[in-house]
This record gives structure tokens, C-alpha cells and sequence, in this order.
């Protein structure tokens, strides 16, 4: 797509943000171009055509022109899906701002194609879930991270290689694996799980976003919350940001 026009851009809003009077910027995670900032010129109108396309957490198709160095304007939009279930939840809410901000942080341009169809299996899965919502935010997140190249090893030894069996196992944050008893001492930042707890883990993992609201929520599943986002931020060198924290603070109050 080299020409200043672009025709059926297709995209989620991630973030939207008022531009002088009645015009708003939008930040938008399309299936082509990666990342792009549009301005939308008299957006916040009641009557603007374009206030359904750029409401966050939307699915949009856009028509563009080159507007500035850094930036795309609208010619025409349509509205591909609004979400309105899931975007009157406070949770899923809470869960999509999260993905988000850690998208605006850390898209990398190689990933594009893996990492939408991950966003759009993902928004698809929070329309249609009905309850443990929470699955389907974490399992992007290990999903996620596993795109980047940090996916955790569950199988085996991160110091030996050896194969962990086994119902209760050790996870280690910084080898990004399991380890094994013989091991255990040489490591220093290990994470006890019980067998409820590796199989829910294992189970965020390798289910499909579709499926991941009947995998039944552990005990204490606010410990596997945390170790997944910690892991999560870690390898993606990035701090925890107020969405995030909202996530801990809410997992934690109903834990």
C-alpha cells in the first residue's frame, strides 16, 4: 500500500482521544498496516457519521487519505462491529483496555497478522462468553507472549531438559519453564502449583478463545493472574500501567 489513499482498512480502535473542538484521534491496530493514527474530523458530533467507527474496542472498515507525516484522515467508514454486549461489561471492559495499552506499548510490525486474528478471536470470544471472562483475558496474554517468543515451557526442566512429571510442579519467571526437584535449589525465583492450578495454566495455554469460558476457575486463580501478568511484563520489559492494575485489584477483591 504505497499511495497516499487507502480503501478497506480494516481495524480495532484501541484508543481515542479528543482533537480540538469537535474532532477526536483515534489509534487504530489494522490487519495491514500494523498501528496507524487517524484524525477524525468532527467525530464527537451527535450527528457525525463517523462517531460508530470511532468508539474504542470497535471493529471498523475505513477509507483513508495521507493527513500530515504522521497521521491518516476519513473519507468514508463503516462500522463492521460494535461489540455492544461486551463493551456494557466493566470486566470486559477492564480486560480490553489492558490488551490495549499493552498493544500500544508493544506491537511489533513482524507479528501483525498473528497478533490480529489474536485480538479478533479474543473480542469474538468476550462478545459470546457469558461467564469466567477472566480465561479469555489471560490466555491472550500467554498467547501473546508465546507470539513474542517467550512462550513458557510446561514440559520440561529449564536447567536440565529433563522431562517435570509430576501433578504439583515449580515455574520459574526468569527461565521461562518448569523445574525439576533435582534443580530446584539452583533457581531462586520459583512459583509453587498445585495440580488444580498447572492445569488451568496448561489449559489457558492450549484452548481455543472460543472454549476458554467453561475451564473452570481454580481456588486461588488470583495467584495464576498474577504470575501470568508479571511474566508477561517481564519478558516484554515493560511496567505495570494503571489498566493492569485495575485487572490485579479486581481478580484480588473477588479471590
Amino acid at each position: 500500500m504505497a499511495t497516499n489513499d487507502l480503501s478497506d482498512v480494516t481495524g480495532f480502535v484501541l484508543r481515542e482521544f479528543q482533537y480540538k473542538e469537535t474532532s477526536k484521534i483515534i489509534e487504530v491496530f489494522t490487519k495491514d498496516l500494523g498501528r496507524i493514527s487517524i484524525i477524525a474530523k468532527g467525530a464527537t458530533g451527535k450527528k457525525s457519521k463517523n462517531l460508530s467507527v470511532t468508539q474504542r474496542f470497535v471493529k471498523a472498515s475505513y477509507s483513508l487519505y495521507r493527513s500530515g507525516k504522521d497521521f491518516y484522515g476519513i473519507k468514508e467508514a463503516s462500522l463492521i462491529k460494535s461489540y455492544s454486549k461486551s463493551n456494557k461489561s466493566f470486566d470486559i471492559i477492564l480486560y480490553k483496555s489492558s490488551i490495549a495499552d499493552l498493544l500500544l506499548r508493544t506491537l511489533d510490525q513482524i507479528q501483525i497478522e498473528t497478533v490480529y486474528r489474536l485480538v479478533e478471536n479474543t473480542f469474538e470470544a468476550f462478545e459470546n462468553a457469558s461467564s469466567n471472562q477472566i480465561n479469555i483475558f489471560l490466555a491472550f496474554l500467554l498467547k501473546y507472549i508465546s507470539f513474542s517468543g517467550f512462550k513458557p515451557n510446561l514440559s520440561t526442566c529449564g536447567v536440565c531438559g529433563k522431562k517435570v512429571s509430576g501433578n504439583e510442579v515449580l515455574f520459574s519467571q526468569s527461565q521461562s519453564s518448569l523445574i525439576c526437584e533435582q534443580d530446584k535449589y539452583i533457581i531462586k525465583d520459583k512459583t509453587y502449583l498445585n495440580k488444580e492450578e498447572f492445569a488451568y495454566l496448561k489449559a489457558l495455554l492450549y484452548t481455543k478463545s472460543e472454549d476458554l469460558e467453561n475451564l473452570i476457575l481454580p481456588k486461588n486463580y488470583s495467584k495464576i493472574a498474577r504470575l501470568i501478568i508479571d511474566y508477561t511484563l517481564d519478558k516484554l520489559e515493560i511496567n505495570r500501567f494503571s489498566s493492569i492494575e485495575w485487572v490485579l485489584k479486581n481478580t484480588n477483591e473477588r479471590n
